[in-house]
């Protein structure tokens, strides 16, 4: 059915002011037909605030595609275009190349303080498409963390899509169900949209691009393999909007209640730790909080930067779930790292991500992608109580990496009472 789908696509021009109609898409909501829970919360609560002229909180939770200029500007126009007299806020706490395990340790500080009414959530793509016990616990300790917040946003899950629109939805409809917060798939309304006979034409220029891949079905709709062009962006919106149209009127749901946790309340506790709190070894720097500086302007501790081999720290926690937030550059290393004996525990492959690890090796080189933004999650499922991260900079590094910088803005805890 797909490759026919693909087939059709026709080579009359795109029509710039021709508009996609998420109306006559398929019902991107994912249906529980025959669940015996109780139904999707609704957006209620947050169309009653803006109706009345409110102040009003959107927080866009999530990775590149959400960063981009594209479905977050979009559709937060239409809330200010369709509700002039409310004070409506953007919050944008989208980082590109990052999933709901670094969002876990992110979501007090660049949401939850900013006192959010609604909450967009897309991790999807960088999370991956693993139905594991690791990606379902990141996720709803980011929905327990909002819910225990005094304002206890409502919450929308959104799933995109890759180029070549077979994206398996994993752990997150799980999470989703388990808390009756709706969700949005937006994979199916751009399969639908192949089927328009006004779809653009590559030209020659993109039939060369190395970057894309034409026999992709949904290479028309993206920009590479996962970011949408304005067009793909376009259709993401309207699917969006279409959805809040349906919850202008709707009865809003009570507030929040947390239910028994779906796998463990491991990252319903988790924050970013300042570095200084390390004790450091060797030649480090400790470099301000500076906005104007792109090596700092994220942490708003400063950041703790080695430049050697052999530097080293020590921090020690409270928790059972450790991490580090990092900035990478050109000149980034390779470190070491233990936590208390190094011993890892038995391991639980089930349960995916860094379960019961005290020991290994992270590798900050650049790749292709420098300066940015990343982070390393080392360990989770310790037992609770005090442990002691140690970390080595190495002498190797990565033949892309010109040197042995270690650049941490923060550490990230989680299980602490």
């Amino acid at each position: 059915m797909r490759a026919q789908i693909c087939r059709s696509i026709a080579v009359t021009p795109w029509l710039a002011a021709a508009t996609l109609i998420a109306a006559e898409m398929p019902n991107p909501i994912i249906s529980d037909a025959g669940d015996t829970r109780p139904p999707r919360r609704t957006l209620g609560r947050v169309f009653q605030k803006l109706k009345v002229g409110e102040e009003v909180g959107i927080a866009y939770f999530g990775g590149s595609i959400t960063a981009a200029p594209g479905w977050r500007v979009k559709t937060f126009k239409w809330f200010k275009e369709t509700f002039p007299k409310a004070a409506v806020r953007e919050i944008n706490a989208a980082i590109g190349g990052t999933g709901s395990d670094l969002g876990a340790f992110r979501c007090r500080q660049e949401v939850i303080a900013h006192r959010p009414d609604l909450v967009f959530v897309e991790f999807n793509i960088n999370d991956g498409s693993p139905t594991n016990d690791f990606r379902k616990a990141t996720m709803e300790g980011i929905v327990r963390q909002l819910w225990s917040s005094p304002m206890k946003p409502e919450i929308v899950f959104v799933y995109t899509t890759s180029r070549d629109l077979n994206c398996k939805r994993g752990s997150h409809p799980a999470v989703a169900k388990h808390y009756n917060i709706p969700d949005i798939d937006l994979q199916p309304p751009l399969v639908e949209a192949l089927k328009r006979p006004d779809l653009p034409k590559p030209t020659e220029k993109q039939l060369n691009d190395p970057k894309l891949n034409w026999k992709a079905c949904g290479q028309v709709f993206m920009g590479n393999s996962v970011h949408p062009n304005d067009l793909g962006h376009r259709i993401y919106a309207d699917t969006i909007i279409a959805y809040l149209k349906t919850q202008m009127d709707a009865k809003p749901s009570p507030t929040p209640k947390l239910p028994k946790p779906l796998v463990g309340d491991e990252f319903g506790a988790a924050a970013l730790v300042p570095p200084t709190q390390a004790t450091l070894s060797g030649d480090w720097e400790v470099l301000p909080a500076n906005e104007k500086n792109s090596l700092v302007a994220r942490y708003k501790h400063g950041v703790i930067n080695a430049r050697k081999a052999g530097d080293s720290l020590e921090f020690e926690f409270e928790g059972t779930a450790v991490g580090l937030f990092l900035n990478v550059q050109k000149d980034g290393g390779k470190l070491e790292w233990t936590i208390d004996d190094g011993k890892d525990l038995p391991a639980d492959a089930n349960y995916g991500g860094p379960k019961g690890r005290k020991h290994g090796v992270s590798d900050t080189a650049p790749g292709r992608y420098f300066p940015r933004n990343s982070y390393a999650t080392l360990s989770c499922g310790l037992p609770k109580g005090r442990h002691t991260l140690k970390i080595k900079v190495l002498e190797e590094h990565d033949k892309t990496s010109t040197g042995n910088r270690l650049l941490i803005g923060y550490f990230m805890v989680a299980g602490g009472e």
